[in-house]
């Protein structure tokens, strides 16, 4: 019997024995009188026993998993607080079988497709002048995520969402055969409507409109606006649809990306979702600072391929064919005569590898001389924060910015409880006071730029699809060091006196988040 089964058997005789209580328990409080006094005695016996094993077996299930020491305390402490509905939160969101039985498809889709178009194709250039930093990076991504590298590549970046949306909206109208796209949050206002009204103008011109949404982050987009879509012949299809909500395991793993393919050859990547709320519009938040990435060349192919294999998962419909190829793979060179070294990292619960954590870890151990980081959120593992403090004490700059303000109550104090010691070894934090700050780029030695859909947090890394760009340029480098720097003139440093003499009630709340962090 294999590991897999043998859990499933172990689940099966835990659900049977909270069942047994369960049932105990309501003949216990529906009989009366005598019925009662006789049945009393026993039925508590019988409770007692049924659901001290019940905890027991559930505690050995999670140790037995072999997940991180602090996952596994978390969910440990879940259960023994929370047995019987614990449990269930832990066939729900905790057991990595889940992850391989939903996935293993999509995974095996993912290596043999882009292995066959891409991992196999030559070079378009010999790159000899490669540093320690770079030729790491490219030798890991090679590794773990199979990305190729590619060169004949144009970078344009925006770091204001109105001029971005504007170039997304821009890049659609011009399409000619298809536009390709993936969200996970669409909201029906002002700026969802515009998105669809030019999809759907599209859809009418005869392009091609293929639309993947996430179907948690978008489960309040009315069901008109998807009838519309689709009326108009946009194939508008979710990611994972969750049929009966916070009772599923296909909650747990969202995706994440952002994306938009147009005809193959030009692409826009980057954090930004679909809302008036991500142009500054919502009172609350102010100012949304995102940067997204307009990609020209042989690397926006290769996200058309991740696209197309994405497709494949949401659809069950192959567009590698040959047949489809030129279609959809065109081949592309010398897009306005630039040259752009590129790796696209796609990440998700699909594949053995966390890419992109391991990208970050990386790229952190290798930097010489400085680096930067935004990211709204700031939940790390043992192995980053180790990264983050071992190449600050040796003497490399970093510089760390984040939203002054919370999005998601226990993310935003989570991340707080690692500025102490972040800062306790020289690490800068900086607060962003114009708006919100959920750009997603870390610059190394500016000479390397990675910008996605990836936040620095565990969820990120372990649960969502995600998407990064490493761009090898010190030009686009350069440029997206400026912008960060422009930021920091909207954001305040924060010391470690002034961090200290934070109150009880937000040291509490800190400790009290990171906790729990792991099952976020």
């Amino acid at each position: 019997m294999n590991s897999s089964k043998f859990w499933d058997g172990v689940s099966l005789i835990i659900a049977l024995l909270l069942s047994l209580v369960i049932i105990a328990s309501a003949i216990q409080l529906l009989a009366g009188g005598a019925v009662l006094e006789t049945f009393s005695r026993v039925t508590l016996r019988v409770i007692n026993i049924l659901f001290a094993v019940s905890i027991v077996l559930m505690i050995i299930v999670v140790v037995l998993e072999n997940g991180s020491p602090a996952n596994t305390l978390a969910w440990v402490l879940v259960l023994i607080f929370l047995p019987g509905l614990g449990f269930a939160f832990y066939l729900l969101f905790g057991r990595n079988w889940r992850k391989r039985r939903l996935f293993s498809k999509k995974g095996y889709a993912d290596v043999q497709l882009l292995k066959e178009h891409y991992l196999d194709k030559p070079l378009s250039y010999d790159w000899q002048h490669r540093n320690n930093l770079v030729l790491r990076l490219n030798n890991l991504l090679e590794s773990n995520s199979k990305a190729r590298l590619s060169f004949e590549n144009s970078v344009q970046l925006f770091s204001d969402t109105a001029e971005a949306f504007g170039q997304i909206l821009a890049g659609i109208s011009m399409a000619k055969q298809h536009v390709h796209l993936e969200y996970f949050s669409i909201a029906d206002d002002t700026t969802g409507r515009a998105l669809k009204n030019i999809l759907i103008s599209k859809a009418k011109e005869g392009v091609e409109i293929r639309f993947i949404y996430d179907d948690v982050g978008c489960w309040n987009l009315p069901g008109g606006f998807k009838k519309e879509l689709r009326r108009a012949g946009v194939q508008f299809l979710p990611f994972m649809p969750v049929w009966v909500p916070f009772i599923n395991s296909r909650l747990n793993y969202r995706n994440h990306r952002k994306l938009v393919v147009v005809d193959g050859k030009k692409a826009y990547l980057g954090g930004l979702n679909i809302g008036d709320r991500y142009l500054g519009l919502h009172k609350y938040f102010g100012y949304w600072r995102d940067s997204v990435a307009l990609i020209e060349g042989e690397a926006a192919t290769d996200l058309q391929a991740i696209f197309l294999v994405d497709w494949l998962f949401v659809s069950k419909q192959n567009l590698f064919t040959p047949e489809q190829q030129i279609r959809y793979l065109p081949p592309i060179f010398n897009p306005k005569g630039s040259i752009f070294p590129m790796q696209i990292a796609a990440s998700g619960p699909d594949s053995d590898h966390a890419s992109i954590m391991q990208l970050y870890f990386v790229a952190i151990t290798s930097a010489q001389r400085s680096v930067q980081i935004s990211t709204p959120y700031l939940i790390l593992n043992e192995g980053l924060l180790a990264a983050l403090k071992t190449a600050a004490g040796s003497g490399v700059e970093i510089q760390i910015l984040l939203p002054n303000k919370p999005d998601h109550f226990m993310v935003f104090w989570a991340s707080r409880s690692y500025f102490t010691e972040l800062l306790d070894v020289g690490i800068e934090i900086w607060e962003y006071n114009r708006g919100f700050n959920h750009a997603k780029l870390m610059i190394v030695d500016d000479e390397v730029l990675l910008i996605g859909t990836a936040n620095m947090d565990l969820r990120s890394f372990n649960h969502n699809f995600e998407l990064t760009a490493t761009i090898y340029d010190n030009s686009i480098a350069r440029i997206a060091r400026e912008q960060f720097e422009e930021d920091l003139k909207q954001s305040s440093q924060l010391s470690l006196q002034e961090h200290e003499h934070r109150s009880m009630i937000q040291k509490s709340k800190e400790s009290l988040c990171r906790l729990v962090s792991p099952l976020l």
